[in-house]
């Protein structure tokens, strides 16, 4: 079973998914995930059909949270707690686009 594990460098505090498992009396901790300054930070691959859309509610700057988590609803990403940020993010060396939730 996994959990997140903070962890404090002197660059600022970091979060990451672990996993424990023992390798005889001693327990080791194996990182599943990077998940940076935000445990609740999500990374979500969009698909460009949709990225307008999302683009466009992003730069309005007037939509509200509520609205802005119905429109991801309804987009097929659910998101459970308080919205505190929204970012597309485009890679363009892999070409992937991303979108970050926290």
């Amino acid at each position: 079973m996994s959990f997140i594990r903070k962890i404090k460098k002197p660059s600022g505090t970091y979060y990451a998914r672990v996993e424990s498992h023992r390798e005889g009396k001693t327990v080791r901790q194996k990182h599943i995930e990077y998940l940076g300054t935000s445990p609740n930070a999500r990374e979500i691959p969009v698909d460009p059909s949709v990225a307008g859309l999302l683009a466009q509610a992003i730069l309005s700057g007037t939509t509200p949270p509520d609205e802005m988590k119905k429109l991801l609803k309804k987009l097929g990403i659910e998101f459970a707690g308080k919205l505190k940020r929204l970012a597309l993010i485009y890679n363009p060396p892999l070409k992937k686009l991303t979108l970050r939730i926290e």
